[in-house]
């Protein structure tokens, strides 16, 4: 191997200096560095014979080149910036070798200094934040979008505990409409988009739409209004139906589970088992603007003093506005940090790629009822991402977009410029992630925030730490950085909510999960929306795949969560996520302080 160094300034040396110095110069070598004279000086009185030319071109063993570095680090401002190889291919590293090359920092290199709090208890704390610019959180987790993390069960009960479930798009497209619908419609306690079927519809098609939609009350229009079934169980959502139920259905009856229950053959008829209209407790006001509908207590008493569970919202014409249950009405009182919007439904949000039917999927996600759409693909900071932000703010003005993701300052502005209105920060740093050495590219997450923060606050764009929070420490280290929430893979991976199965192995309960750069993951995809199944020859993945531990419910697991960073505000004496980013100051630790940190010095229980 030959090195190309540039001059040297030193001390040993200057351009007065000639070979007939050389035997001294070597010697003062030897005695500074401990070379062996017999085998270097030839090596260095070329380089003195060629101080005149500024170029120093040596030939020299592997572990003679250490000591040639530590003493150009010593005795120069810059060091070797190119190194040549033996087809004389040159390359030239910005920053290789020098001495400002970067430290990468991740959550366990640092600590929070524990400040002065006026904090009684960490329950003063507030941890409401934002997604992005117009998707709020009530807690500052959301689930991340893999195919064994986030579908519907999660993404519900994620809104429900304040949170969000981002549902992936490693699924058909018509399917992952589904998917938004079921969110939407899982808590609404008023239902302006409800099912509405005709009296002439069948058992056969009232239990089809019944098992696609998990939903079993019907509101039934006169005969001359029939709905196109097709369209029906193609996705009751996508035609907009808040629309087409002001005024333009006429109720003549309500279809009720325990109605249901009595049809027995296909053939049965609605109108033969539907409550009539003469028989339905209904409440009849004027066309209303949004906003204006009744209150969830006042609809709560009128179900309890007429004893009935569910009550449409009609027009003095008998024109159907919404339906109410009163089922919905106690979700309401059971969970009161849930992420609803001014409808009183949850939010939720989808995963959607850079390119192919990207524009289409976002369209159809959209009209199903989606309240942000995240642009997932590996690396953010590229011109494919750029283009697709850029398209879809053309196409969809009023939707969120939320991209990444992306490792630096830089990467987050172009993201920010080209219309983001959040940004996804890591790379290479989840569990199942082997993006960095596979690649060998990626930044430690603590440097990654802190390079990204910056440019997020300037332009006041939410930002998502996503991968290695290990545990609620690192979240709350995350949050003080400067991120405004957290986003989960493998830790509410295990919960009983993921789509991934619960399977008996090694004596406990575990579930399987994967990452999305996998081969396992891509085979799945492919099978999905069947496409070519990826070659295990030609494929390169980024992830593996695995096994973790079930951990039951998803809402006690992130009630542990939610705890732990309000008990990481309290330290801090902050009352909320902005006065924590402002008061926190950090201190870096030595692996000895990372082992003190955690249990060490006895024989912990199993």
């Amino acid at each position: 191997m030959i090195f190309n160094y540039p001059p040297l300034k030193t001390q040993l040396f200057d351009k007065n200096q000639n070979a007939g110095n050389t035997d001294y110069k070597i010697q003062d070598l030897h005695q500074k560095f401990g070379f062996k004279y017999d085998l270097i000086s030839t090596q260095f009185f070329y380089i003195i014979c060629e101080l005149e030319k500024n170029k120093y071109l040596c030939t020299i063993q592997q572990n003679q080149i250490n000591t040639l570095f530590t003493y150009t680090l010593v005795n120069s401002n810059y060091i070797a910036s190119k190194m040549i190889s033996n087809t004389q291919e040159s390359f030239q590293p910005k920053t290789l070798l020098t001495p400002n090359l970067q430290m990468g920092l991740t959550f366990n290199d640092v600590l929070m200094v524990p400040q002065y709090s006026d904090i009684n208890s960490r329950s003063e704390c507030i941890v409401k934040t934002k997604f992005s610019k117009n998707i709020p959180l009530n807690i500052p987790i959301v689930s991340s979008p893999m195919d064994t993390v986030t579908e519907f069960k999660m993404a519900k009960e994620m809104a429900k505990c304040g949170g969000l479930g981002i549902i992936h798009r490693f699924m058909p497209m018509t399917e992952q409409c589904k998917q938004v619908e079921k969110v939407k419609r899982a808590q609404a306690h008023i239902l302006f988009e409800p099912i509405m079927v005709s009296k002439n519809s069948t058992y056969k098609e009232i239990k089809l739409v019944a098992e696609q939609y998990t939903f079993q009350t019907f509101l039934v229009t006169n005969e001359d209004q029939v709905i196109n079934q097709e369209d029906l169980l193609k996705s009751p959502m996508l035609s907009k139906r808040k629309d087409d139920c002001n005024g333009q259905y006429t109720l003549a009856g309500i279809l009720t589970r325990r109605d249901i229950k009595n049809m027995r053959f296909d053939t049965d008829k609605v109108a033969d088992f539907m409550t009539p209209r003469e028989k339905v407790v209904a409440h009849v006001m004027n066309k209303p603007d949004e906003g204006q509908f009744p209150e969830p207590e006042f609809l709560k008493e009128l179900m309890h003093s007429k004893r009935i569970e569910k009550i449409p919202i009609v027009t003095p014409d008998n024109k159907i506005l919404a339906l109410v249950t009163l089922k919905d009405l106690y979700r309401l009182d059971g969970f009161p940090i849930a992420n609803r919007d001014s409808e009183g439904k949850l939010y939720v949000g989808a995963a959607i790629g850079a390119k192919d039917d990207y524009i289409e999927r976002a369209k159809a996600l959209i009209e199903a009822g989606v309240d942000v759409l995240v642009v997932d693909i590996a690396n953010g900071h590229s011109q494919i991402c750029i283009d697709a932000i850029k398209k879809l703010k053309e196409n969809f003005e009023d939707i969120d977009i939320v991209a990444g993701s992306v490792a630096t300052g830089q990467g987050a502005e172009l993201l920010i410029k080209a219309g983001a209105d959040g940004i996804r920060c890591g790379i290479g740093n989840g569990s199942i992630c082997i993006t960095r050495i596979v690649s060998g590219c990626g930044v430690p997450q603590f440097s990654a925030l802190s390079d990204v923060a910056p440019i997020c606050k300037q332009y006041q764009v939410p930002l998502i730490s996503d991968g290695g929070n290990k545990n609620s420490g690192n979240m709350c280290k995350a949050l003080a950085i400067g991120a405004d929430c957290v986003m989960l893979g493998r830790l509410v991976g295990g919960c009983e909510e993921s789509p991934s199965k619960i399977i008996y192995r090694d004596g406990k309960l575990q579930k399987v999960y994967r990452g999305m750069a996998g081969y396992g993951a891509n085979l799945s995809k492919a099978q999905r929306i069947g496409a070519d199944e990826p070659s295990s020859t030609n494929f390169t993945p980024e992830g593996v795949e695995g096994y973790i531990p079930y951990a039951g419910p998803l809402a006690g697991v992130l009630n542990q969560f939610v705890q732990g960073i309000k008990s990481g505000m309290s330290y801090n004496g902050a009352h909320n996520i902005q006065e924590l980013q402002k008061k926190v100051q950090f201190i870096r630790m030595t692996q000895s302080g990372f082992q003190e940190s955690g249990v060490h010095s006895i024989n912990q229980f199993q």
